[in-house]
């Protein structure tokens, strides 16, 4: 289980409920069944976490699963986020089934290549693409399959992306990329980054 809580008197507290009732907490979002969080966060371990089919979960769950003795059913307790339904236009509840009944299995199949200067930073993308069951390559001169290639870039990688794009390449920003981890839905009906500027 991972807890994304910045509280540092809860997360001791639900730690030890966690604990009482027979489950561990992890730092690494990709190993984890669960998160507890009281909010929707772009994190590298949220990100994963999500890929790999991990609940999303109020800390409501486990102060309800503690008076209970047990841990409960999660379906309730899907975290609902104002913040994440404006942004997405949709509601968590809806992410966390879809990669539930597929874990790490959004970018199944595709080669993504991330430019150089992308943000979140090439590190941090490259380990959310792999948990969502991606492969990340290192360079458009390695791209074996143009129609199942991702070219992830940003405004200072416009040249590599109109060469993408040229080749087949499907060219996306950041942005783009992070929207289909949030929602757990590949948009490759979107505009491509290229004709977004």
């Amino acid at each position: 289980m991972l807890m994304n809580i910045a509280d540092d008197s809860k997360k001791a507290n639900l730690t030890k409920i966690i604990g009482d009732l027979g489950g561990d907490v992890t730092a690494d979002g990709s190993l984890s069944t669960h998160v507890v969080t009281g909010k929707v966060r772009k994190t590298l371990n949220f990100c994963s976490a999500l890929c790999s089919g991990a609940w999303i979960l109020s800390p409501n769950w486990l102060k309800e699963s503690f008076r209970n003795g047990k841990f409960l059913d999660e379906m309730p307790f899907i975290l609902r986020d104002e913040d994440y339904e404006l942004k997405y236009r949709s509601e968590l509840k809806g992410a966390v089934l879809r990669a539930k009944a597929y874990p790490q299995a959004l970018l199944k199949g595709y080669d993504v290549c991330l430019a150089a200067h992308v943000h979140p930073p090439v590190g941090t993308l490259s380990a959310i693409v792999k948990s969502a069951g991606g492969n990340v390559i290192r360079g458009l001169n390695q791209v074996k399959d143009e129609s199942k290639t991702i070219f992830v870039a940003c405004e200072e990688d416009m040249d590599e992306a109109l060469s993408a794009v040229k080749k087949g390449i499907w060219a996306f920003s950041s942005d783009w990329f992070m929207n289909c981890i949030m929602k757990q839905e590949l948009d490759l009906g979107a505009p491509q980054f290229a004709e977004c500027l």
